[in-house]
């Protein structure tokens, strides 16, 4: 369905979280998102800190098992799933996710080593404190969206302008889940404080609306996404950004986390008709040398 090393200019209209679980309606809401108009999808792969200790898998002979991060889901779509995009001649972009639910950088030597977590497009991490940001930033580890989970038990999470800068200098996107909003009260609360903490400390810059549906029903349309930054603190460029632009931004930071640092040489390149030009000219100037 896809192919992550072919650097694709736009994504379109992208969804960068839909929950792995319930695996049973998994499909249907990939399909449904298509079908509302989105060209991106990314499925989501949640997993906590405690899954990553090795004290609760062990192989047989008393070896560690260093491979503790499940495998990604692979969809397989067929033409008639997406016939809205297929109109179009358009296919759709199934990338894998991955969000870490982390209280501390004890995970990142299990992590690190994994080879299915190597197989996941995009990392995420969810953090229960201030703290456990301030260490991560500090560590080599590099991920490319902080989510918001307000369904977490926040520790005296106080923002402040240079963790907001020092995140975008490292190209980190922030999440916000709508589909939460939908759900309770509470949690629109709480979504909508954190937009306000966004907006104080960083002017809402570098946001991402996902929904994290999972039921069908809580899906929505990109343009309704985006009317919702008249109560996330967001002007109307940045909510239309925060489901087209800066979900593309991801996309690609992720690319440059994955190849790594290297290096690239560029030299200018002569036009072939202007070489058949000069050669021509320089045969005709020997050609009066010789008549000479």
């Amino acid at each position: 369905m896809r192919n992550f090393a072919t650097m694709k200019d736009e994504l379109g209209y992208a969804d960068l979280n839909i929950p792995r679980v319930p695996e049973s309606t998994l499909k249907k809401r990939i399909q449904r998102a298509l079908e509302l108009g989105y060209r991106t999808v990314a499925v989501n792969t949640t997993i906590h800190q405690e899954s990553l200790n090795p004290k609760n898998d062990k192989k047989k002979g008393g070896k560690l098992s260093l491979d503790l991060v499940p495998e990604p889901e692979t969809i397989d779509l067929k033409e008639s799933d997406y016939l809205e995009l297929s109109s179009r001649g358009l296919k759709p972009t199934i990338l894998r996710r991955i969000t870490l639910v982390i209280d501390n950088n004890d995970f990142l030597i299990y992590f690190n080593k994994s080879e299915n977590a190597r197989k996941y497009d995009i990392i995420a991490i969810s953090v229960k404190s201030i703290q456990s940001l301030q260490a991560l930033l500090k560590s080599s580890f590099r991920f490319d969206i902080l989510a918001f989970d307000p369904n977490l038990e926040v520790e005296n999470f106080y923002w402040n302008r240079r963790i907001y800068r020092e995140l975008l200098d490292k190209h980190v996107s922030f999440e916000l889940l709508y589909g939460d909003m939908i759900l309770d009260r509470q949690f629109r609360q709480k979504i909508i404080h954190i937009s306000y903490e966004y907006h104080t400390h960083g002017k809402s810059k570098g946001i991402i609306l996902s929904s994290g549906a999972a039921r069908v029903m809580d899906l929505r349309a990109p343009a309704d996404v985006a009317n919702l930054s008249t109560i996330l603190c967001m002007t109307e460029a940045q909510g239309k950004a925060a489901v087209l632009q800066q979900c593309t931004h991801v996309y690609k930071t992720a690319l440059g986390r994955r190849f790594g640092v290297f290096r690239v040489k560029v030299e200018k390149v002569e036009d072939e008709k202007a070489k058949e030009s000069s050669s021509s000219s320089d045969d005709a100037s020997d050609m009066e040398i010789m008549e000479l």
